[in-house]
């Protein structure tokens, strides 16, 4: 698999490059291979793109490595799909300079427009070299070469923004390319990905074999889609619950949805077996859902489910705490999360690390919203590490698969300490039983089951 990582330094961009490269021989895991790192003008980020066997590993890399930095301020996963290398065309100008196109496109053409830039031809001044579905800020990634900043944008406004079903654009240019791997290292990356023809000359895939057993490589894990309304969450909502669970195959599997108050996307957790599965849902399927604007894919790491005691009060409500970290203290943070000493109206049941605008995600029970606002005053606004953190009450939850899929996953995330005590924790903790109604969930985030 294949994630962009974007870092976003407390200082310059500058001294962070130097101190990131002094620094890169720390990325290096059995699993993790990091390709190779950009600094784009006008960014206030260092991007770096990971080749990823298991997801777990990204663990190391963000968890002991990178968020050790004390030069990065917060990070962004971006998760890359489908990715395409497009040979130079022949004759092409040796001097020329790198510029990436970022687009946001509409769900139902998702497709036809990556097809479309497959299928765009130089114009003499520029060319693309690279093309990548990437479900994080943006939805499809663009690399260009071209001979100026004039040439790139008249390309990009002339054959990428004009195509059908592309909402927006940013170009900007590439600055810094930092390789991260020996040259046959790179080439055995690329080779998986290679087209057999320059962008619009009629190519295909040079190597199916090698892409086919990349695609084919299965390592379970957890991510969110949100899925944003085109016009209300209501019949998003609705669309969600009927269409959503037919979608689930051997390899994706649809776990429960929410639906937080005050915001205009519903979000839906997956368990997967690769990016190139949820590809598959989030292009393939996607455009049959009529109420869906745009999609948002946050990766998820370590998440773990809590029990709960049997003799809580009724009428709990769901609310989930989203948290900015500091990198550096991803890891204190969370032990202390899962270690506080929690007050009787509020019941600890889930927590995540969320690559994306969020670095955790704490789901609780409370009686009410002023009980999650009490706990959370105490337990973050005098922690240093904390930056940020936003409360949001779950207006609706629902689970999308079968019981035994659901309890199979919840399972297999249940924290260390309960795994050890269920037995004993039966007669007192709520496990067997909690799919009669939210009050009486065990971790899940579902109401409705």
């Amino acid at each position: 698999m294949l994630v962009l990582v974007r870092l976003f330094p407390k200082g310059g961009l500058s001294n962070f490059c130097n101190v990131f490269e002094s620094e890169k021989r720390n990325l290096y895991w059995d699993d993790v291979k990091p390709l190779y790192a950009l600094r784009q003008e006008g960014k206030r980020y260092v991007s770096i793109l990971l080749d990823v066997k298991k997801f777990e590993a990204v663990e190391n890399v963000f968890l002991k490595d990178v968020m050790a930095m004390a030069s990065v301020s917060q990070t962004r996963t971006i998760p890359i799909m489908s990715p395409i290398y497009f040979p130079l065309p022949e004759g092409h100008p040796e001097d020329m300079d790198r510029y990436i196109a970022v687009l946001r496109v509409d769900p139902e053409n998702y497709k036809s427009v990556y097809d479309n830039i497959a299928a765009t031809k130089t114009d003499g001044n520029a060319f693309i070299n690279y093309v990548s579905y990437s479900f994080g800020d943006d939805d499809i990634i663009v690399s260009m070469f071209a001979k100026d900043r004039e040439a790139a944008n008249k390309f990009a406004n002339d054959k990428i923004n004009s195509i059908d079903g592309v909402n927006a654009m940013d170009v900007s240019k590439i600055v810094r390319r930092l390789p991260m791997l020996p040259q046959n290292e790179m080439n055995a990356h690329t080779d998986r990905f290679i087209y057999s023809a320059p962008a619009g000359e009629g190519g295909s895939l040079k190597n199916p074999d090698l892409f086919n057993k990349y695609a084919s490589e299965k390592d379970s894990f957890t991510v969110i889609v949100r899925m944003f309304g085109k016009t209300g969450m209501t019949k998003l909502w609705d669309e969600i619950k009927s269409d959503v669970p037919k979608f689930e195959t051997e390899f994706i599997k649809p776990l429960y949805a929410s639906r937080p108050e005050k915001k205009n996307y519903s979000s839906v957790i997956f368990e997967v077996n690769n990016f190139e599965d949820l590809k598959d849902f989030v292009v393939d399927n996607m455009q049959n859902m009529s109420s869906v604007s745009k999609t948002r894919t946050i990766p998820m790491l370590e998440p773990t489910y809590f029990l709960m005691p049997k003799q809580h009060p009724d009428g709990l409500f769901r609310f989930l705490i989203t948290l900015r970290v500091l990198p550096k203290h991803y890891q204190a943070v969370r032990s202390k999360i899962t270690g506080y000493a929690y007050p009787d109206n509020v019941y600890l049941t889930y927590v995540s690390y969320t690559l994306g605008e969020d670095d955790l995600l704490v789901s609780v029970l409370a009686e009410s919203r002023k009980a999650v606002q009490n706990f959370a005053k105490l337990a973050f606004e005098n922690m240093d590490s904390v930056t940020s953190y936003d409360i949001s009450n779950q207006m609706a939850t629902t689970r999308l698969t079968s019981p035994e899929t659901w309890k199979k996953h919840q399972n297999r995330f249940l924290s260390n300490f309960d795994k050890h005590h269920k037995k004993e924790y039966d007669s007192r903790y709520d496990w067997t039983d909690e799919f009669k109604d939210d009050a009486a969930m065990s971790g899940a985030f579902v109401s409705d089951l």
